[in-house]
């Protein structure tokens, strides 16, 4: 258990502060996926297929994936006239493997890197008397199994294995400790992909949370003591056409049912309780359009957009300064060349659709928002 976590911390070290799309989450996984808005439930294209949708990895056959992600941007605060920034600059890696037991079943593995987080480098009068510096970095490690059942259709299982750290500094107003606690968490994932009419293909998916032990350090500030990944669903179409496909994805994201994330700043309860105060998030309905073009048999041209309402509401604005996840619109590109009959190359850019949220309410005085950039390079290798 002891080596598992520390393998688990070396990866974190790459995504300890974010600004990410939906909630913690980017609004696509695999360098494929994110050139196309994220559209990929039932357009699988790598061995990260499972983060998306298990079954997906039934399509891809046996090859190896990497990525590596950089965000850069700035996020800006003003919290009642204190007015605070920090250049972003974060380096998030993806990793799958998958391997073509049988004709009609495959086993593989995908890893994904979740997170959000702020460093301003000084104090928030509102909020504390020391620098105020926040992270919350997830990383799931996702074995998958999946099975043709039929010509074309596919079913697929994933076990997702958590490791969650918290750090929260700057916030003793609040009653926080300016300490670092970790968790591990468990899950499960169900999928189908398969053809339903000539080049047109259904994808479904869930996700349930991914139930994380209590983070001991800061059990009595936040509800339950836990923050659990959300359950989610989702429904993708892909269509191809000659050397086009087009893909279509829904999303939906239950952070209501998570009471760190779901629960007002205005709850009621103590803080730490069942219905003490939280972060105020409400769902997440995401939809995610892209198009592939197969220019030649070496390039590969790509684009979409991942759309998604604003999952915190503008009078839980207190805390978005510490949690910076307001950025749920963005434009994509991106392209794959195929080095050899092996391997090939992606890469990907991602833009934000600014988006400032200013607090009403209990949050009046509050705003904060900002504007990020998304890069993305992934090596394949077919086996």
């Amino acid at each position: 258990m002891k080596s598992f976590k520390l393998v688990l911390a070396y990866l974190l070290l790459f995504a300890s502060t974010a600004g990410a799309s939906n909630g913690p989450q980017y609004a696509g996984y695999g360098a494929q996926a994110m050139g196309m808005g994220g559209a990929s439930i039932a357009n699988p294209t790598d061995a990260l297929a499972a983060v998306n949708n298990p079954a997906g990895m039934g399509m891809v056959g046996s090859r190896v994936d990497g990525s590596l992600t950089a965000t850069a941007g700035q996020l800006r605060s003003d919290v009642h006239g204190a007015k605070n920034s920090d250049d972003v600059l974060v380096f998030v890696p993806g990793f799958g493997t998958n391997y073509q037991y049988r004709p009609d079943v495959t086993l593989g593995v995908s890893v994904s890197g979740y997170g959000a987080g702020i460093d301003y480098g000084k104090p928030i009068p509102a909020f504390g008397t020391s620098k105020v510096k926040s992270e919350l970095a997830q990383m799931l490690i996702a074995p998958t199994a999946t099975y043709e059942f039929q010509p074309g259709h596919y079913l697929g299982l994933s076990l997702k294995l958590g490791y969650e750290s918290l750090m929260l500094h700057g916030l003793e107003n609040f009653g926080a400790t300016n300490d670092r606690d970790h968790a591990l968490g468990v899950g499960l994932g169900v999928g189908y992909v398969g053809t339903i009419a000539p080049g047109l293909r259904l994808g479904l998916t869930y996700s349930s949370p991914v139930w994380f032990q209590k983070l001991d350090a800061h059990e009595d500030i936040i509800p339950n003591g836990r923050i659990n990944m959300p359950q989610q669903a989702g429904l993708g179409l892909a269509y191809d056409s000659g050397p086009w496909t087009f893909a279509f994805d829904y999303l939906w994201i239950d952070w209501s049912s998570e009471k760190a994330m779901a629960n007002s700043l205005t709850q009621g309860g103590a803080p730490g309780a069942s219905n003490g105060p939280g972060f105020g998030w409400r769902d997440q309905n995401v939809f995610r359009f892209g198009m592939n073009y197969h220019y030649n048999d070496r390039l590969q041209l790509r684009t979409g957009v991942s759309l998604a309402n604003h999952q915190v509401p503008d009078r839980e604005a207190t805390l978005i300064a510490i949690a910076p996840c307001n950025q749920p619109k963005s434009v994509h590109l991106g392209l794959t060349y195929q080095l050899s009959d092996e391997l090939e190359v992606t890469g990907a850019y991602m833009h934000d659709l600014r988006h400032i949220t200013k607090g009403k309410g209990a949050s009046e005085g509050v705003e904060a928002g900002g504007e990020l950039h998304m890069l993305t390079v992934g090596l394949g290798y077919k086996f």
